[in-house]
């Protein structure tokens, strides 16, 4: 079992590539990131008109309400489906890499040092749930309760646990970003993240359990992505084609064989199955929960960063360059959705038809498309 390593790449929800555009956009404005500055987790988000056009890693619709996150604790709103902006504060200044909506009104958005934060009202104010140290606090008495016990998985993730707190940065902290969540309509879900960090929660996110030993990912591999099938079931992606699958009865999620060696940064549930999705264009269906593959010719070497669910056999898929693929028979072909390109792109999600609201280094957009669940009379070939 490898222990964590704070010395291992900084690892946001993107590709490699999203650190190197939000840490040159950043060094462009003549601003520090947030991990430079001490205390990020002490230092509320500072409201600047500049953040309208700051970095931004991850955006999510609900209705007519949008939110986007990104570097220094940065969120911007929207009441109006994308038409005006505006940012709003945050409890903390540390990097914030994915929001996502779980209930109606009720946002979470998660960041580096372990932050996450929730939000009832559709995103205006923000509390803090968990952060770098009151993670390490909750993974130290919770694996020294089962160390007790006997359990000998727990003695060995306490000790990584110990040994990467005792490497951090910042005394007293874990370092590390969560990277997803997903919270089922009964309340069960969990917040996954870099290094294997994995929480389980029965109540709607309330309270949080320490699940890294039932991710069967002994190596700790970075867990991009969580997603849950119209069945219900929840499911993991990483790195190295890691997939998994909860099995319930077994209380621990479980090994799916992938025909990809690459990182996936994300998983889409649709109508013709479960979509995994990552670097240098790579997508793979599946239509039998994760027991057999088909890779999806999208023609792009760029990295996918969303694949999205138009409507019932349409599908879109969103690239780091901005390029949208646009497919109406499953994935089996694709079409350019002809969109102009205006920078990288690091999140997008569906807001309408026809509409989607994207995220990147130039912040946050609506981009209009003939397609993806809007009549498209005419769309070029990929």
């Amino acid at each position: 079992m490898n222990s964590f390593s704070p010395s291992s790449s900084w690892p946001v929800r993107r590709a490699a590539a999203l650190c190197g555009a939000l840490a040159a956009a950043a060094a462009l404005a003549g601003a520090p990131a947030a991990n430079d500055i001490a205390d990020v987790l002490d230092l509320p988000s500072a409201v600047s008109p500049a953040a309208l056009k700051r970095p931004l890693s991850g955006i999510a619709v609900q209705g007519d309400s949008v939110i986007a996150v990104g570097m220094r604790g940065t969120i911007l709103v929207s009441a109006d489906a994308g038409a005006t902006w505006k940012q709003v504060a945050a409890p903390v200044s540390a990097d914030l890499t994915t929001v996502r909506f779980t209930a109606p009104n009720q946002a979470w958005a998660l960041g580096h040092d372990g932050v996450v934060l929730r939000s009832v009202d559709s995103g205006l104010t923000w509390t803090r749930v968990l952060d770098g140290r009151s993670l390490l606090a909750l993974l130290t008495k919770h694996y020294r309760a089962l160390q007790a016990s006997g359990n000998a998985d727990a003695a060995a993730v306490l000790q990584e646990v110990t040994g990467a707190a005792e490497q951090s940065a910042t005394p007293g902290v874990l370092s590390y970003p969560f990277l997803d969540i997903r919270i089922g309509a009964d309340g069960t879900g969990f917040l996954a993240g870099a290094f294997g960090f994995l929480l389980h929660t029965r109540d709607g996110g309330k309270s949080w359990e320490p699940w890294l030993e039932r991710a069967g990912n002994d190596r700790r591999m970075h867990l991009y992505a969580l997603e849950q099938g119209a069945d219900g079931s929840f499911y993991l992606a990483g790195e190295q084609g890691l997939v998994r699958r909860y099995d319930a009865a077994a209380g621990r999620f479980v090994t799916l064989e992938t025909p990809y060696a690459g990182t996936f940064f994300g998983l889409q549930a649709s109508e013709a199955g479960l979509i995994a999705f990552g670097l240098r264009g790579n997508a793979y269906l599946s239509a039998d929960q994760g027991a057999s593959w088909k890779q999806l010719a999208l023609g792009t070497q760029a990295t996918v960063v969303q694949a999205l669910a138009c409507a019932p056999g349409e599908l879109a898929f969103v690239t780091q360059s901005g390029q949208v693929l646009l497919s109406r028979d499953a994935g089996a072909s694709v079409l350019d959705a002809g969109l102009a390109r205006a920078g990288e792109v690091f999140g997008a999600a569906l807001a309408g038809p026809g509409q989607l609201a994207l995220a990147g280094a130039g912040g946050a957009r609506i981009a209009r498309i003939p397609g993806c669940g809007a009549v498209a009379p005419t769309i070029g070939k990929n």
